[in-house]
């Protein structure tokens, strides 16, 4: 009895494609459409997969949608409240539209999910400086730098959040470390070298500003921050000369005929000073410093409306600029404004309690008043502020200069 031959039959098993798999093999060829498209067949297949979500907002970003993306990204941190990475992305995305409110407490959420997380801290620390919150900046760039004390760009962040603190020794330190970690990088070792020169150290900054033309002889920023530093080493005549220089070559830069006007006025040549203010305010019409000083300049040749009317324009530009509130308020007195000096010197005190000319002037302006009483008072604090501030006289002198503006790096 043979045997009977049993046909074989060939079971195919037809598998489904791993949509999320396929989804990141697209995405790692950069192939940003087609990523998407897998990502979201793997969404609908699994709804309730945060981390899919927030890949599509992240593809969603790249390909410039930013609506939809913003979309999905609140859809990953719904699915999961604790997603720090869909928190970070939502943050980002909002900043990107111009939400900065809502896009700083994403960030702040990413931050609260993961506090050890550099980059978060990083970003967090960036839109609050761009926000002016400057304390809650320098705490978030402090803690970057712990968590990441090898990242050149946290210590050149921290140094310019120092740095609008108003806080020069702990920018210089900042980008001090900044250089050390990136030798190479020519914008931390501008900053550095502004840092320097505003520290009393100008010579140590020009040797900073040297080693960038080394490398780079046409950098702009630094052979226009040499200017600066001779000026405020108070080597006038060289400072000068370098300007004439580069205003030849930059005529369109504000800050170089800015500069050239403070070096004009040091060798008193008053009238040439104020149309080099005058052209850098033209270039640079949100110049505050250029407002101020063009009114100090004109001041002193008794010219008191245009000074009136440049503190004025100084004060709009940056509403928290106390000398110049003071020396509007000066000029309002010397007018014969009474009302208006005591607002502006009202405002030249609470901006900057520690100078002992607002108080003297608001004085005689209270005498002119009639208020003896408050007259007396205002005095009596003057001289309180002033002995304060001459006990402090020598630390102060180690750093003044004569008040350039220098081209700062932003990176």
């Amino acid at each position: 009895m043979g045997l009977a031959i049993m046909p074989i039959v060939m079971m195919v098993l037809v598998m489904g494609i791993d949509w999320a798999a396929e989804g990141k093999a697209r995405k790692a060829r950069g192939d940003a459409a087609g990523a998407l498209e897998a990502f979201g067949e793997a969404a609908r297949e699994n709804p309730r997969a945060a981390w899919l979500h927030d890949e599509m907002g992240f593809l969603l970003a790249v390909l410039r949608r930013p609506e939809e993306a913003i979309g999905q990204f609140e859809e990953a941190v719904r699915l999961v409240p604790r997603l720090g990475v869909g928190h970070y992305h939502l943050g980002v995305a909002r900043w990107l539209k111009q939400e900065r409110e809502a896009a700083i407490a994403s960030l702040g959420r990413a931050v609260e999910v993961e506090p050890g997380n550099g980059e978060y801290r990083y970003r967090m620390a960036g839109m609050l400086y761009e926000t002016g919150q400057l304390e809650r900046a320098a705490k978030e760039a402090e803690m970057g730098t712990r968590l990441e004390p090898r990242r050149a760009e946290a210590w050149n962040q921290l140094g310019m959040i120092e740095q609008a603190r108003n806080r020069n020794m702990g920018a210089r330190k900042a980008y001090e470390r900044a250089v050390a970690l990136r030798p190479l990088e020519n914008d931390y070792r501008n900053n550095l070298g502004l840092m320097l020169v505003e520290t009393g150290d100008a010579a140590r900054g020009i040797a900073e500003f040297e080693q960038i033309l080394k490398r780079a002889p046409g950098d702009r920023s630094a052979r226009i921050n040499i200017a600066f530093a001779l000026l405020q080493k108070g080597d006038y005549d060289a400072a000068l000369e370098r300007l004439r220089g580069l205003a030849k070559e930059f005529p369109d830069v504000g800050v170089v005929r800015y500069n050239l006007g403070l070096a004009l006025k040091q060798k008193d040549e008053l009238a040439e000073a104020k149309k080099e203010f005058r052209e850098a305010l033209r270039l640079q019409p949100d110049m505050a410093e250029a407002y101020y000083t063009l009114g100090i300049t004109a001041w002193q040749e008794g010219e008191f409306e245009e000074t009136i009317a440049a503190m004025r324009s100084a004060v709009e530009q940056r509403a928290e600029y106390g000398p110049a509130h003071y020396m509007l308020g000066t000029a309002l007195k010397q007018k014969g404004d009474l009302e208006g000096a005591v607002k502006a010197l009202e405002e030249a005190i609470r901006l900057d309690p520690t100078t002992p000319g607002p108080f003297n002037t608001l004085a005689q302006v209270r005498q002119q008043q009639g208020d003896a009483g408050a007259a007396r008072e205002l005095f009596a604090k003057a001289a309180e502020v002033k002995k304060k501030l001459e006990a402090d006289q020598v630390r102060r002198l180690s750093t003044m200069g004569a008040g350039g503006a220098a081209m700062p790096s932003r990176r």
